[in-house]
């Protein structure tokens, strides 16, 4: 040590590696009881024996005895959780619903449309039968002539 602080430069770098060597004692006394603590632990936590956690009828009576939650605090643990799924099936439940009702209109509509183009003709150009200024039999008493 003394070596050091003459290569170094003489007096005042001598006190700078006292003041090292003072700091890395004090590191390895620190480790050395953080390493003796931990064995410590170690050798009480596996020589200890566990815990008891007492017998059936003492941790029923202890579930039976807590407190229960108020009734509003649980039904909104309930949304809480179930909520997600829930939104997700009316989601999908309502755009099935939606194509339902728009296949459907489609339809009114068009069979609507339909009854339009063939309420004034009566039939005249999809069933090919004769109208009235065709003439028709509309029940005319017309007798048969005789020639």
């Amino acid at each position: 040590m003394t070596e050091n602080a003459n290569r170094n430069g003489g007096e005042g770098r001598g006190e700078g590696q006292e003041l090292i060597d003072e700091a890395l004692r004090l590191v390895d006394s620190l480790q050395r009881k953080l390493l003796t603590a931990g064995v410590r632990r170690g050798v009480s936590a596996v020589t200890s024996p566990p815990p008891s956690k007492g017998d059936v009828w003492e941790e029923a009576i202890r579930l039976e005895s807590e407190q229960r939650r108020p009734a509003l605090e649980e039904v909104l643990d309930i949304v809480r959780s179930s909520a997600p799924e829930v939104v997700g099936h009316l989601g999908r439940a309502g755009l099935a619903m939606a194509g339902a009702l728009g296949r459907t209109w489609s339809v009114v509509e068009h069979s609507l449309e339909q009854a339009r183009e063939d309420a004034p003709g009566q039939g005249s150009e999809r069933t090919g039968g004769p109208t009235r200024s065709e003439g028709a039999d509309d029940g005319d008493r017309r007798l048969p002539t005789e020639s």
